[in-house]
């Protein structure tokens, strides 16, 4: 979890809503919920029971991955507004203000109206605490979702976009029937949850499909490929592989990777029934920050999410094709539960110098050790900064006014960047 929620929603109701988290594992997480099997999914089921079963209001696409989920999520509601659907999006994590999790047609909710959904929330936790005390109590992460579902019910939305938290199998996600099953590039994250092989990963990330509905998986690893498609076999679901978009596609997002994530979001809208205009006028006006999102100004400013290894190797060829001959010096920040090793290795043989730093959340590591594992893999100067705005400061020095420089790491540490830079979230995204 972020260590400060910036944004106005009221706040004590922002902090009763994350007083169901646990500070240090995310939203994800509350000591107090239980962890038996029958709960994992059940807890959801439950809360969205006693709350009307809001989500059978709408149809559901749900999208599973490791990398591109967010973006395969953002074209996908885009090009769902240029039809005149009217969609919800929900995302996690968010950059600056907690209510960027929860989209209608691309805006956030107001801030009277996220803390007034939020109260809402409480009689709810209170019924299913009557009614299944054994299920112990909620997540943040399971309200927040039941929040989007509620307020995308209430809005009259005719879709909700729903982007899996971690996993897929046992996400509180997958409590919802999705019309649509999407499952992005996977590659090596959250080992220590999902499992160490990408065979295991793969599995636990299928597990979203549904039997005789489609089931759109993005090019793989062999391996991954191998597990989902016993996953899909064994569910009976119509498994549709989706190779990527040619190299000129016009798309609102940069980087070829993003080419897969449209993909994706083009074969979803179809199944839908869009039409190419709209599609097409979607899949241009989608905007989604933190992707290698660009900073007007000199030097220019990257920022991007790029938090493992698979994204951070894709984020290496944008900017190895972005740079030109500038200098490009690299601020990078990363969480302790993640590789930092995989992270670094592709991104220090593209730029000039690193500078390592530390965003707000409880979960980043030490400057001084991402540092460390910098300086044995580049040969590239490695230097530390206690925060992104030191960072910032000394990285605009070094790369000089034509120079490039590029924030990456964590999207905690891309949501301090935004801040530090002056950009405010943005209300309205198309």
């Amino acid at each position: 979890m972020r260590g400060t929620i910036r944004g106005s929603v009221r706040r004590s109701s922002l902090q009763w809503l994350l007083g169901f988290s646990d500070p240090e594992l995310g939203v994800g997480w509350n000591p107090r919920a239980s962890r038996a099997a029958t709960w994992r999914l059940g807890r959801m089921r439950a809360l969205l029971d006693l709350s009307g079963s809001t989500d059978r209001r709408m149809r559901v696409v749900l999208i599973a991955g490791t990398k591109g989920k967010g973006s395969t999520a953002a074209f996908t509601a885009s090009i769902l507004h240029a039809s005149g659907v009217r969609a919800g999006l929900f995302t996690s994590p968010h950059l600056q203000t907690y209510r960027e999790r929860v989209r209608i047609d691309g805006a956030m909710l107001g801030e009277a109206a996220f803390s007034h959904a939020i109260d809402e929330l409480r009689p709810v936790v209170a019924s299913l605490r009557r009614a299944h005390p054994q299920a112990g109590e909620p997540t943040t992460f399971e309200l927040t979702l039941l929040l989007a579902l509620r307020a995308f019910a209430e809005n009259g939305c005719a879709m909700a976009i729903v982007e899996v938290g971690l996993g897929g199998r046992i996400d509180a996600t997958n409590a919802l029937d999705p019309v649509i099953s999407v499952i992005t590039p996977v590659s090596y994250d959250h080992t220590a949850i999902l499992g160490r092989t990408l065979a295991a990963i793969a599995t636990e990330k299928a597990g979203i499909v549904r039997p005789g509905r489609p089931a759109l998986v993005a090019e793989q690893r062999p391996a991954a490929a191998r597990a989902i498609d016993r996953v899909c076999r064994a569910a009976g679901a119509d498994e549709r592989i989706v190779p990527p978009l040619g190299v000129h596609a016009d798309l609102g997002l940069t980087g070829d990777h993003q080419l897969q994530n449209a993909a994706l979001a083009v074969a979803t809208a179809t199944a839908l029934g869009c039409d190419r205009a709209a599609i097409a006028r979607g899949l241009r006006t989608t905007t989604w920050p933190a992707r290698f999102e660009r900073v007007r100004g000199r030097p220019t400013i990257v920022l991007d999410g790029a938090h493992n290894g698979a994204s951070a190797a894709a984020l290496a060829r944008t900017l190895r094709r972005e740079r030109g001959g500038r200098r490009l010096v690299l601020i990078v920040g990363i969480n302790r539960d993640k590789d930092a090793r995989a992270v670094l290795a592709p991104l220090a043989r593209v730029v000039s110098s690193v500078i390592a730093t530390r965003s707000t959340s409880p979960r980043a590591a030490d400057p001084a050790a991402v540092a460390r594992i910098a300086a044995r893999g580049t040969r590239v100067s490695v230097t530390t900064a206690s925060d992104i705005r030191s960072a910032i400061a000394a990285a605009r020095s070094a790369a000089g006014p034509d120079g490039l420089v590029c924030v990456a790491g964590s999207l905690a540490l891309a949501g301090d960047a935004r801040t530090a830079l002056g950009l405010a979230p943005s209300e309205r995204w198309w």
